[in-house]
């Protein structure tokens, strides 16, 4: 049933679809900002999943499906519910989550706010979405304040509830302020031309939280004891198809830095597995050397 729902979606949204990514929304926002979008309503739906009613979606999904085999399968699915400590939980609430079918259901039910969105909103700001992480970018705070009381409109429509902390109006013209969207923080900052004039340019970067499950997904691979007995070319195997999707993810001009600390992170970690390996007390004194064998088995670089 993709192909069918997928020549109904709009341009806006980007998570879960054929030829459409992560890297494309980033792109489309940074472009928006760029374009004197100085205002930005950072959404967040409240459990989302959890909450999407299955009546209305399957209205929804009645108005392009008439095989009554098909709807009889799908409802089958939204009510199979959840197997927890070896009892099923049912609810007629969400979509079952881990479901194939799952995300195509959150794109189905969130295309009536995309389209809600393009008739009324589109003239106030620029909206992007991924699944159920959606920004729009407004020239002005009076813009952007409006934006904010429609999307709260449509998504009461909708049964959804926005999070009241998580939402909010973020002020990208002064440079203070920025907001975090799918791994990488948005922020205006200065920059000048080769003749000395200065405008305003959107930098984006992986975001802390980013930085941190990189270094967490390094130390649960190379702190275990149980890991010592692996040898550093199965290590380093391990590591470099992630390190390779990191870079091509995360690696932007103005990531550099954030980069480079987390290459320097990645060696530290791999000369303490080495050092732990080979019992010797002192890691430090066998970076040079684990650098060298580093080089040499050919791991990869954030940088």
């Amino acid at each position: 049933i993709e192909p069918i729902f997928e020549a109904d979606f709009e341009e806006v949204s980007f998570g879960f679809r054929p030829k459409r990514s992560a890297k494309g929304a980033l792109d489309r926002i940074r472009k928006a900002c760029n374009r004197k979008g100085n205002w930005v309503v950072d959404v967040d739906i409240q459990g989302y999943f959890d909450n999407i009613n299955q009546e209305k979606l399957m209205k929804l999904v009645q108005m392009r499906i008439n095989d009554r085999r098909i709807l009889k399968l799908i409802r089958k699915w939204l009510q199979a519910g959840v197997m927890e400590e070896g009892n099923v939980r049912r609810s007629d609430l969400g979509t079952p989550q881990g479901g194939v079918i799952s995300p195509l259901l959150s794109n189905i039910y969130l295309n009536y706010f995309d389209r809600l969105w393009e008739k009324h909103g589109s003239g106030l700001g620029e909206l992007t979405r991924y699944a159920d992480d959606l920004v729009v970018v407004c020239k002005t705070k009076k813009d952007a304040e409006h934006a904010y009381e429609l999307i709260s409109r449509i998504m009461e429509r909708l049964e959804l509830t926005l999070h009241p902390t998580k939402t909010r109006i973020v002020g990208l013209w002064t440079g203070d302020e920025g907001f975090d969207f799918l791994g990488m923080h948005h922020r205006k900052t200065k920059a000048e031309t080769s003749q000395g004039k200065v405008y305003y340019t959107t930098q984006q970067w992986l975001t802390k939280k980013a930085e941190e499950r990189i270094r967490s997904v390094v130390k649960e691979r190379l702190a275990p004891p149980s890991v010592r007995s692996k040898s550093f070319a199965e290590q380093v195997e391990w590591l470099n198809p992630k390190i390779q999707g990191w870079r091509n993810y995360y690696y932007t001009n103005y990531s550099q830095k954030r980069l480079a600390k987390l290459d320097w992170y990645i060696l530290q970690r791999f000369t303490r597995w080495y050092a732990k390996k080979r019992q010797r007390r002192r890691w430090m004194s066998s970076r040079s050397e684990v650098k060298y064998i580093a080089s040499m088995y050919g791991l990869k670089t954030l940088l």
